[in-house]
């Protein structure tokens, strides 16, 4: 049978098909041959702030090779994710399981589709060995073999908030001061504290100067201990020193919350305080003799005027030290990393302070050297990231 150049070509173009869908094929099978593995998120449905929990599990299927899972979510500014916990089990020979959990705040009112990149790294028993053999220059990392793997978007239903507030969360707030009588030349201290779990409080002022009254200090100090399911644990002082010639009052405060956890809106309240100054003659401050009488003598002011002179020096001071710190980890750079004593404290360190870099490979390392799975010396790994930094 004689064939045209057209069925020639025709036939041609079918077998380049087909062999691209075999290829396809086993390229596919491949990806799910090497692991096993599933996304969720704890919920489907939330409204802006409210933490949601993504869960990712991963286990090797392919006994062949060691394994390594690597999972890190793509940015975006319609919500704010961190990584909350992440557990390697290990302890079989070439039998790996990883489990990722990643804690999401929406930030935004839509329909919210949460990717992620993931990577399976295979790593031949040769390549780790091999890894060892040439690690004598600290610059030699473990040759993978990475496979790309597409995973399923989680997709989340962000709705507003009813009504406009302040915080997201279960919070406490409690106000105090030290006194609610005063002369002109003495202060009030006032205490505001926050706690509670829940998204970040950020943007929250108390004090605004009115009248006559005078802020002498103001200072927030903000402690985030713990990041859990339910969002972050914080607890956050408002400390302020209040002067005025005159009476006044400290306003009560309103501050305007909604709890994810029992689905209900809520007010944190504090009373006002009137505070009364008692008003000081100047005249009666010196007396006509050589010598004030000690019952006329009042120590408040000069009580107050030491305590700012040291403030103030404290301040200048802590400014001049800061500056000098700074020179000096200027002059060595990345000195916060080759003094890390361990994988553990390297590994909080690119967490906190690193987390903008591209740290999850060097995280996967520390933890396989921290559970003695690799033969990377800590040096090796500190080498490497600050070349990678630099």
């Amino acid at each position: 049978m004689n064939l045209s150049t057209k069925d020639i070509q025709m036939k041609y173009t079918l077998g380049k098909i087909l062999l691209s869908l075999l290829f396809y094929s086993t390229l596919t099978f491949a990806n799910n041959s090497l692991a096993t593995y599933k996304i969720s998120a704890n919920k489907s449905t939330a409204v802006v702030k409210e933490p949601i929990t993504i869960s990712f599990e991963a286990h090797q299927k392919d006994h062949t090779d060691h394994i390594f899972f690597y999972l890190k979510p793509y940015k975006s500014d319609d919500y704010s994710i961190v990584l909350l916990n992440k557990e390697i089990d290990d302890s079989k020979y070439h039998d790996s399981s990883t489990t990722y959990t990643y804690l999401l705040f929406p930030l935004k009112q839509k329909k919210l589709h949460v990717e992620f990149e993931f990577i399976i790294k295979t790593a031949s028993d040769k390549a780790i060995k091999q890894s060892y053999v040439d690690d004598h220059d600290d610059s030699v990392g473990i040759s993978t073999y990475d496979t790309k793997v597409k995973l399923n978007a989680i997709t989340i239903d962000v709705k507003a908030l009813q009504h406009p507030v302040d915080l997201v969360g279960d919070f406490r707030f409690t106000s105090k001061v030290d006194r609610t009588q005063i002369s002109q030349f003495e202060n009030v201290n006032l205490h505001y504290t926050l706690v509670g779990k829940g998204y970040k409080a950020e943007n929250i002022h108390f004090m605004k100067n009115k009248n006559q009254t005078i802020t002498l200090f103001k200072n927030v100090h903000s402690d985030i201990n713990k990041l859990t399911k339910d969002g972050y644990i914080i607890k956050k002082e408002y400390i302020y020193a209040l002067s005025a010639k005159e009476n006044f009052t400290i306003p009560a405060l309103e501050i305007k919350a909604y709890s994810p956890t029992k689905h209900l809106y809520y007010t944190l309240q504090t009373v006002q305080k009137k505070i009364h100054v008692k008003k000081i003659d100047t005249k009666t401050l010196l007396d006509k003799v050589e010598y004030p009488k000690k019952e006329q003598l009042d120590l408040a002011y000069y009580k107050n005027t030491f305590i700012a002179i040291i403030i103030f020096f404290a301040g200048f001071l802590t400014a001049k030290l800061s500056e000098n710190i700074n020179y000096k980890r200027k002059a060595k750079p990345f000195e916060d990393i080759r003094n890390a004593k361990s994988a553990q404290v390297l590994s909080l360190l690119l967490l906190n302070k690193y987390k903008n870099k591209e740290i999850r490979e060097f995280i996967d390392m520390l933890e396989m050297l921290e559970y003695k799975k690799t033969s990377l010396s800590l040096g090796s790994i500190k080498s490497q990231i600050i070349k990678s930094f630099m």
